[in-house]
């Protein structure tokens, strides 16, 4: 179970206590997906305000920095001072599951930003390649790459959304149903307005291309078909260097148990996931 936390709108201290309630509710299974955040309402319902993109992420670095001696079982208390944090009397406790801490995310898209994630987290969240398989595996690979210049082993992470159905038809046409002729634009427009996507501004040709991209799980990759197909291309992505999918639906009371019942059987048996049994006996 992951977190996501905007650094700038949440103290450290709370936040590093937040993150182990879940981690012992939890047995040790939450990860905390780190963002720096983008989006100039959100920063302005708090009454905070964003940073130029560089010193988001010194701000960032100091945040973590702090969380991660917060949450090391050798730390019993500490001041921290910093360009932006100033933290006296620093105590945390108790500490993660297992003397270990959570496993930490970030979605950096700048270089200033996979930088970051490459040299601090456990793993890197990209957007996988709509193009092929192939050059999915190339960018997983520079990833990786990058992260051990840094001395780092990192995972690498991406998003699919999921129409899955009993058959290949059945699936395309509920596909084809939500988001080709019913699509919600109106909201769409709304998102790429905050981006400074307008026609005014990109011409018609590339909005109308931004208005579909959004359209069709805002960058996440399609992976459209029967059961076999989605085990199938979760299996290619595998085999790409990815250590994981996050997964979106349409209507999740609707899909996610047919995808349960239905898919993860199928990847167990490829051998990409731990069967049940396991699972439920480590969880125990």
């Amino acid at each position: 179970m992951f977190g996501t936390v905007h650094a700038p709108l949440f103290n450290p201290v709370i936040a590093a206590k937040h993150c182990v309630t879940a981690d012992h509710i939890g047995n040790g299974r939450f990860g905390l997906n780190l963002v720096v955040g983008w989006n100039e309402d959100e920063f302005e319902m708090f009454g905070v305000e964003q940073r130029q993109h560089e010193a988001r992420y010194e701000f960032a670095q100091e945040w973590l920095d702090a969380m991660k001696r917060m949450w090391s079982p050798e730390v019993e208390e500490f001041d921290f001072t910093g360009h932006f944090l100033n933290l006296k009397g620093v105590r945390a406790k108790p500490k993660p599951v297992g003397g270990t801490r959570p496993l930490v995310m970030n979605a950096g898209a700048s270089a200033t930003g996979r930088a970051f994630a490459v040299k601090n987290c456990d793993a890197f969240f990209m957007q996988a390649s709509r193009v092929s398989i192939a050059d999915t595996a190339v960018n997983v690979q520079k990833a990786k790459d990058l992260g051990l210049q840094h001395g780092q082993e990192i995972g690498v992470y991406s998003v699919g959304v999921v129409t899955c159905g009993h058959t290949q038809k059945q699936a395309e046409e509920y596909y084809h149903h939500c988001i080709i002729e019913n699509a919600d634009f109106s909201a769409i427009d709304g998102i790429l307005a905050k981006k400074n996507i307008t026609v005014a501004s990109h011409g018609h040709e590339e909005f109308d291309r931004q208005r579909k991209h959004y359209a069709n799980g805002m960058g996440g990759l399609l992976i459209v078909g029967d059961a076999d197909r989605v085990a199938n291309t979760l299996a290619e992505l595998s085999g790409a260097g990815l250590n994981g999918m996050a997964i979106s639906f349409i209507n999740y009371l609707e899909e996610i148990d047919f995808f349960h019942d239905e898919v993860l059987g199928r990847l167990e048996r490829l051998g990409l996931r731990e069967p049940r049994k396991v699972q439920q006996a480590r969880s125990a």
